[in-house]
């Protein structure tokens, strides 16, 4: 089953509650729109809106649409309608829809919605009401009406995978609470008031969210109105109350009691720096079971055992927590060691940009840890999973949020970005190439940073095989035609001070010969990697989700029978500040050696900057894929390589 409307089953997590209205019936199609087989506006879309609308603020939020297919992959991608909600939060009041068939035939919609489960943390869950159109057809119109009572405040998600005809929005406001809005619309385009408050919109011939590879998260980029009821009269306002009284809450959490103060004693030495007091502390607390890579404990069992987490001193004890859980704990015993620590709140950058105009606490995702270490500051990430000491996951860097400063205050501000030092990857290869151009060898693969991280999560959230199992398919994508990967060790997946190493022997052959010559990859370990941005246009910024180091050293053993008849030329790349490349290629002695080295500083590319990070990567892609010329002569039975 492939999830459609994505954009739109956005609105039903954000809207709150109206009361009930009526409204007209379902539309009848015209003769132009049953014969449609494309629209000029969106050349090659597999489908289309010709119309969506909404209504949010007062009652149920309702969203009516009706979408023209297509192609075939029109039909597969959206005959079956998603829609998010809360669990406990809302509950679907009606469905209405039916399909209409290019011949104009009605087939209603008589079955029943079905719930799925999208994630759960922390007792939030979110799902999806899922329904199947019935009986869809290539040219069919699919039209659906869907009502949803949610406590939620309310947002207008404009653009959306498909080219939308026209569209109307609705927002009934209430007359007992201001409202703060933000808007992103295009120029000339403007909200306007009704006489009872409320907001309306109307639009015509919306283009579809671009999507495109590395592109930001994708609904922060669109068209889209917020409304959010507030009693405060700006942003900052808002920021620096509501932040003060949180940042009291957790205070009050992260206060180290005597127990805990004798545990962080037994935990660091007299002479320790405080450098050495934090690492100590922050390995303990990576020991504990962290609930959010294993499972969530429910009341009952809570109970059962007897355990109340309701400060860091209950986590300890309890010798597990969530994420958010042990980033307290972190911070508590980061002061039981007479440090200054904080927490802060940040937005996840995989999936939302933080805005600090917008008064919205929601924005914010996930706890991390600030210590000042020796008169600087240094941020933390033990919340996450093996995340290494001193680092941040890249979800958690360069991002925004609000933390704690002296005094139970608390203000806006941003985490530091990734370096390119933060993440490494090592590749060092030993091969060999029989005369028959049969090839064998070894690859060892060392990554730190976030990487690493990568990896070692997906250990805890499947298990070790499967990860080995994925680790060699990824690599093996990078290989020659006809080389095979078997991967034989995955070192330190449970040790986030060690790098994370990866050991796989080589098989199978390489080359093209002609003639006496043959023809082998001059970069063994890129030579099947496909290129990247090869669009020569771009609607999006570029945004990379870290920066990073990657070294490779090949040495290959050539057969006895074979001398070298050329090598590639060496080739350095420069696009700076930004990004630099080189590599090196040698022979002598019967060897054929190469060192390649990419070095991505910057994750964010504005559209201006797009040609010269493509020009950048395409000459490393033209510079990999250049051959080592070998002349076979022929070979000698019985002598060895």
């Amino acid at each position: 089953m492939i999830r459609a409307l994505r954009c739109i089953s956005l609105l039903a997590a954000f809207t709150f509650s109206l009361s009930a209205f009526g409204f007209a019936n379902f539309t009848q199609p015209t003769p132009e729109e049953l014969k449609m087989t494309a629209d000029p506006g969106a050349p090659g879309a597999p489908a289309e809106y010709l119309y969506l609308e909404t209504w949010s603020g007062r009652g149920p939020f309702t969203i009516y649409a009706r979408i023209k297919i297509f192609t075939e992959k029109g039909k597969e991608e959206y005959s079956d309608i998603h829609m998010d909600y809360i669990k406990g939060a809302d509950s679907f009041n009606s469905v209405e829809a039916r399909t209409i068939h290019p011949d104009g035939t009605v087939i209603p919609f008589t079955g029943e919605p079905y719930n799925k489960e999208i994630v759960s943390f922390r007792g939030y869950t979110r799902m999806q009401k899922v329904f199947s159109m019935p009986d869809v057809q290539v040219g069919s119109i699919l039209e659906f009406r869907c009502r949803i009572n949610s406590p939620y405040s309310g947002g207008w998600y404009i653009q959306q995978p498909l080219f939308v005809r026209k569209a109307a929005f609705h927002f009934f406001g209430r007359s007992d609470l201001p409202v703060h809005r933000t808007e992103i619309l295009p120029p000339g385009v403007r909200v306007t008031g009704t006489p009872m408050g409320g907001y309306d919109l109307v639009m015509e011939n919306i283009p579809p969210l671009p999507d495109e590879e590395y592109s930001p998260p994708i609904h922060a980029l669109g068209y889209r109105v917020q409304f959010l009821y507030t009693t405060y009269t700006s942003a900052a306002e808002f920021w620096k109350s509501e932040g003060k009284a949180w940042s009291g809450d957790v205070n009050d959490v992260t206060y180290p009691s005597g127990k805990l103060k004798e545990a962080v004693d037994g935990l660091i030495a007299p002479g320790d720096t405080d450098t050495q007091k934090l690492a100590k502390i922050y390995a303990a607390v990576m020991k504990l079971e962290n609930t959010s890579f294993s499972r969530t404990r429910t009341r009952e069992e809570d109970k059962a055992q007897k355990v109340k987490i309701r400060t860091a001193n209950d986590i300890w004890t309890a010798q597990r927590g969530d994420r958010d859980d042990l980033t307290l704990l972190f911070v508590t015993m980061a002061k039981a060691a007479r440090m200054k620590a904080y927490v802060m709140y940040v937005t996840d950058r995989s999936s939302d940009i933080f805005l600090k105009d917008v008064p919205n606490w929601s924005q914010l995702d996930d706890l991390i840890a600030i210590v000042n270490v020796d008169g600087r500051e240094m941020f933390f990430d033990p919340g996450e999973r093996y995340c290494e000491f001193g680092k941040l996951k890249w979800t958690h860097t360069w991002t925004g949020g609000i933390r704690q400063t002296d005094f139970s205050g608390a203000e806006v501000a941003n985490t530091p970005p990734p370096t390119y030092a933060d993440t490494g990857i090592e590749r060092r290869a030993e091969l060999q190439i029989d005369p028959d151009s049969g090839i064998h060898g070894t690859i060892r693969v060392s990554m730190t940073g976030d990487e690493a991280l990568r990896w070692r999560q997906e250990a805890l959230l499947k298990d070790e095989e499967e990860t080995k199992k994925n680790f060699r398919d990824e690599l093996q994508q990078t290989m020659p035609a006809g080389v095979q990967l078997t991967i034989t060790e995955l070192e330190g997946l449970t040790d986030s001070t060690q790098p994370l190493a990866a050991v796989l022997t080589v098989s199978g052959s390489m080359g093209t010969k002609t003639g006496h010559r043959l023809f082998v990859p001059g970069t063994f370990l890129e030579a099947g990697t496909k290129p990247v941005f090869t669009s020569a246009k771009r609607e999006n910024p570029v945004y990379l989700n870290f920066p990073y180091t990657e070294q490779d050293q090949v040495k290959v053993k050539l057969p006895a029978n074979a001398t070298v008849e050329a090598v590639p030329s060496d080739g350095q790349v420069a696009f700076a500040p930004n990004a630099d490349f080189v590599s090196k290629y040698r022979s002598a002695g019967g060897t054929y050696q190469y060192a390649r080295r990419v070095r991505v500083a910057n994750i964010l590319y504005q559209t201006q900057e797009y040609p010269q990070l493509r020009d950048f990567f395409q000459k490393i892609s033209a510079q990999d894929q250049q051959p080592v010329v070998l002349e076979q002569g022929p070979t000698v039975a019985g002598k060895g390589n």
